[in-house]
């Protein structure tokens, strides 16, 4: 897990010893006595920083969700985009604990586990809304859904990791499967999809936007209007 040089206190390497834990045993099975003993420290001291085991995870949750909105934003801007990616490449090391600890929130199914992911989807419309804002994200309807969809695919990269590098002949030494190879096959055809989309016209869009307009719901005990009766002419 990254940290700055100033953040390696006692708290910030209980904190880094337990995101490494729970990503690789999950939350149920990684203990407070194996996380201090991971960090150096006795479990008491764990407990007189955070105060539980669950309090522990949340601020594992604060600190893997800033770090995921500093990436964030700093894809909103190409500068930082290529410092991102090149940090990546020769480095992925540094972020293998973080992208397990993602995927092991996501399949937490729990209060915990569903707080992570909505957090995830508010950070990422803030996101969309910054890039907006300066001009480097197109606007878009509906703000919130967008995220929602830009959220879930991104983090289905994590989640599949295995999946994609297997599909794609990439080789990968870490237990998620995404490694600087996989992020090689990937980047391009993504970034080329955000940025000049999928269609070659606005057909699709307007076919679902036709039958979603017609599929409206009707206040209750009143007769959805018939199609039909509109192409030919009846109101």
């Amino acid at each position: 897990m990254r940290s700055n040089a100033e953040d390696l206190t006692t708290r910030a390497r209980i904190r880094d010893a337990a995101i490494g834990l729970f990503g690789r045993d999950g939350f149920t099975r990684a203990t407070v006595r194996a996380v201090a003993s991971a960090a150096g420290v006795s479990p008491g001291l764990v407990i007189h920083h955070f105060g539980s085991k669950a309090g522990l995870r949340e601020a594992c949750d604060r600190h893997v969700l800033a770090q995921t909105a500093t990436q964030g934003r700093e894809k909103t801007d190409p500068g930082s985009t290529r410092q991102l990616i090149q940090d990546y490449l020769n480095h992925p090391d540094q972020y293998a604990n973080e992208i397990s600890y993602i995927r092991q929130s996501l399949g937490d199914e729990s209060a915990a586990g569903d707080a992570f992911f909505d957090a995830v989807v508010r950070q990422t419309q803030d996101i969309i809304q910054d890039g907006i804002d300066a001009g480097t994200i197109r606007k878009v309807d509906d703000v919130r859904s967008t995220a929602v969809v830009i959220a879930s695919n991104s983090l289905s990269i994590l989640m599949l990791g295995r999946h994609l590098s297997r599909t794609l002949g990439a080789v990968t030494p870490e237990p998620h499967g995404i490694g600087p190879e996989l992020l090689r096959h990937l980047t391009l055809p993504a970034l080329d999809i955000y940025t000049h989309g999928f269609y070659t016209d606005s057909r699709f869009l307007d076919a679902a936007r036709d039958a979603l307009r017609q599929d409206t719901p009707t206040k209750e005990g009143s007769m959805p209007r018939d199609p039909g009766n509109r192409r030919r002419g009846v109101a």
